[in-house]
């Protein structure tokens, strides 16, 4: 989106080329878990299809069209460096290219015997006592939490009332814990970036009425520890203090509609639980 709003909007000064690989799936994530999950199969060609008929974007069925595209770009940079084309952004869409990579997830171990997972068994275990149906778990696959989220449905015995719902984004899995549940219960597992921006309407619908309605909202967020942590993954550090209680805030009308704690790991597990269960 944002290729294509400075290729109308912007009058570049240097040659640009994004290539887009649209596989049609999550590859990142999959490779996270260990697992072709089937909540992260896109349907997105005719989107791609659609962006092909621009004139600064090529769609590549393959390994012959690439190389086609590659030449062709090739040579538009010899005729810029020598200052017979204009500078310009190009958008590249590659299919057909899979690569097929090892499982970063190694020891699982350490994840298994977690606090974080021990506190997912209590709270979620709690939370979903007594429901006639399993409970939708929205989420997006974060990288933050997708790991210990795969393990906790595929390995645990609370997991197993669990109904995972993965949104294309996290705004549309905050939206859905806005809907009608099955049991009037629901959990949103979001990270501290982009996922709060959208709890606000959802937060609204569920406060809203006479009741009935719980949300359980789990943020993860990197915690900027030591020198490593600012590196993790892809995800900036801007995010410490954490925002989401602080905007979720904004959306209660009384203190008793709410309960905002933190989870700082193993010594404040048992605290932490004793609260969420009370409420």
């Amino acid at each position: 989106e944002l290729v294509l709003h400075l290729m109308e909007g912007y009058k570049a000064r240097s040659l640009t080329t994004l290539f887009v690989f649209n596989n049609h799936k999550w590859a990142i994530e999959d490779n996270l878990v260990a697992d072709a999950a089937r909540q992260h199969v896109l349907y997105d060609a005719d989107f791609y299809n659609l962006l092909g008929s621009h004139s600064r974007v090529a769609v590549c069925e393959g390994e012959r069209e690439l190389r086609e595209v590659v030449s062709f770009l090739s040579k538009k940079t010899e005729l810029y460096l020598r200052g017979h084309a204009e500078p310009g952004l190009s958008l590249i869409v590659v299919r057909g290219l899979d690569v097929t990579l090892p499982p970063v997830l190694g020891n699982i171990d350490p994840v298994l015997s977690s606090p974080e997972m021990a506190f997912m068994r209590s709270m979620l275990g709690k939370f979903a006592e007594g429901c006639d149906h399993r409970v939708p778990l929205y989420g997006c696959s974060a990288f933050e939490y997708i790991q210990y989220l795969h393990l906790f449905l595929e390995k645990m015995p609370e997991g197993k009332k669990y109904q995972y719902v993965c949104g294309r984004t996290d705004i549309q899995a905050a939206h859905m814990c806005g809907f009608k549940q099955p049991d009037g219960r629901c959990v949103l597992f979001v990270n501290d970036i982009f996922g709060i921006n959208s709890l606000g309407e959802s937060l609204r619908m569920v406060l809203s009425g006479f009741g009935g309605k719980q949300l359980l909202v789990m943020i993860w967020h990197p915690s900027l520890m030591q020198l490593m942590d600012h590196f993790h993954l892809h995800r900036p550090p801007l995010v410490w203090p954490s925002l989401g209680p602080t905007m979720a805030k904004h959306y209660v009308r009384k203190e008793a509609d709410a309960l905002f704690v933190d989870f700082e790991g193993e010594s404040s597990s048992d605290a932490v639980a004793e609260q969420v269960t009370t409420a």
